[in-house]
Order: structure tokens, then C-alpha cells, then sequence
């Protein structure tokens, strides 16, 4: 992907995570306040611990949503990125035939085939990181230099290593948001008991155990949504490192294995 098409795309991401965060947020403060009269309703205190009450430390829950919706897009984007790579697998870039060989001629029109079409999506502003024909395509071209399966196959460990070092990097922005998510939690419980201790000299003790359970419910929030967004960041990253397994295993089997040097 281009680095412009990509910025864009980040940036569109992040005012869809902050919408989104604020429409929720929006429902928990009506909750709030539409449940203010039965201060003792259950579906009054799921509002305040979800940061109905701005006044109370809410903002920090919100930053915290923002975080979590932030993250969950990014790993979606990723997701549907591995899809696309994989739809490749279906459309026959590579003769599967068990017992077929290809020749130098055949090897050509492999390459040939990918640059045109690699040529075409990269001036239409549509790059992507398309691992498997870039792999297919260093591949042919190795092969047409030197004329030797062993050094095509050389190129095949290498450059899916460095695919899968571009992936990772690709999440470095999740990673971050993960270890943030928790962090905000944390400084919005610290914030309370800072503002707890604040008013102790009131004497108020409802004042005070009421500040203090605000003030832990930023970090019970942040470590809830932290956890779900750890299993589905999971996920992604076994769906990656065995979409590039997938992609070296299908090239070697299907390219490597078949090349006729005679």
C-alpha cells in the first residue's frame, strides 16, 4: 500500500473510532442521567462505571473506549488484508498439478503475468503488500538469472522472513493501543484517589467511598476491554504467521518442487 492511501486510511480509521466511541458515550451520559433520580438502580451504577458521570472522571472511560474501538479497527483492517492474500491461493497463479514440471518458457510468463498485473494495481494508487506474488515474482527472477531452483528457493526463506517482519511492524500501532488501554485505566485511578484524598479533610466519608469507586472503575473498564482486545489481537497474529507458513509451503510445493533445470 501506498504511503499516502495508507496515512488516509489510518486517519480515516481513527475519526471512525472516535465517532463511534462518542455515540457510545453518548448513550452511557442519557443512562446516567435519565437513571439520576434512583441513585441505587443498578442501571445507574453501570452507567457511572462505564463513565456516565464526565464530571466524576467519565472522559477517562471515554478515552479508554476510543483506545479499544481504535484497536479493534486496526485489527479488523489487518484481518481483511490477510483475506485478500489469501484469495490468491484460488486463482491458479501456479500450476498444482502433483506430477506437473515447468520450464524456463512456462517460468517467464509466471513473472511476465505477476509484473503486469503488480504494474497495473501499483499505478492505479491500489498497492498492497501482495506477499505471495512478490515472492512468486523474486522467485522467476532469480531463477531466469542464474538458472538454479537452489538460489530461487533461497529467495523464497528470505523474503518471507522479511514479509513477516513487515507484518509485525504493521502492528506495531496495536501493540501500542494494548499497552495503552491499561495504562489510561491507571492513571484515571490514580487521578481519583489523588481527588479522594483531596477532600478528605470534609469529613465526608460517602463523598469519599463514592470517589474512590469511580476511580476504580477506570481501571476495571481499561482491563476488561484490554482483555478482549488481546484475544481478538491473538488472532490475528496466529492468522498471520500461518497465512505466511501457507504462502512459503504453497510457493515451494507448487513452484520450487516443479522447476525442470535440464
Amino acid at each position: 500500500m501506498t504511503k499516502s492511501s495508507d496515512s488516509l486510511g489510518k486517519t480515516n480509521r481513527v475519526l471512525l473510532a472516535f465517532a463511534i466511541a462518542f455515540f457510545i458515550q453518548a448513550i452511557i451520559v442519557l443512562v446516567y442521567i435519565n437513571t439520576g433520580i434512583d441513585s441505587f438502580s443498578s442501571l445507574h451504577r453501570i452507567s457511572i462505571l462505564l463513565g456516565g458521570s464526565l464530571s466524576a472522571g467519565g472522559y477517562i472511560q471515554f478515552i479508554t473506549m476510543f483506545c479499544f474501538v481504535w484497536g479493534l479497527l486496526e485489527i479488523r483492517f489487518q484481518s481483511r488484508k490477510n483475506r485478500l492474500e489469501r484469495a490468491y491461493f484460488s486463482t491458479n497463479l501456479l500450476p498444482e498439478e502433483e506430477h506437473r514440471v515447468i520450464g524456463e518458457t512456462e517460468i517467464n510468463k509466471i513473472r511476465l503475468r505477476i509484473s503486469q498485473y503488480l504494474q497495473q494495481k501499483y499505478s492505479q494508487g491500489e498497492g498492497e503488500d501482495y506477499f505471495l506474488l512478490e515472492i512468486v515474482k523474486k522467485a522467476c527472477t532469480k531463477f531466469r538469472a542464474n538458472q538454479s531452483a537452489e538460489s530461487a528457493f533461497m529467495i523464497v526463506e528470505s523474503q518471507s522472513r522479511i514479509n513477516r517482519e513487515k507484518s509485525e511492524s504493521r502492528q506495531s500501532g496495536i501493540r501500542y493501543l494494548l499497552w495503552a488501554i491499561p495504562s489510561i485505566g491507571f492513571v484515571g485511578t490514580i487521578l481519583g484517589i489523588s481527588q479522594s484524598l483531596a477532600i478528605a479533610n470534609t469529613g465526608d466519608i460517602d463523598l469519599i467511598t463514592t470517589t474512590l469507586a469511580v476511580a476504580f472503575d477506570t481501571t476495571l473498564v481499561a482491563l476488561v476491554l484490554s482483555l478482549i482486545m488481546m484475544f481478538s489481537y491473538h488472532s490475528l497474529q496466529e492468522a498471520t504467521e500461518i497465512l505466511h507458513h501457507d504462502i512459503e509451503e504453497y510457493v515451494i510445493e507448487n513452484f520450487i518442487n516443479k522447476i525442470d533445470v535440464t
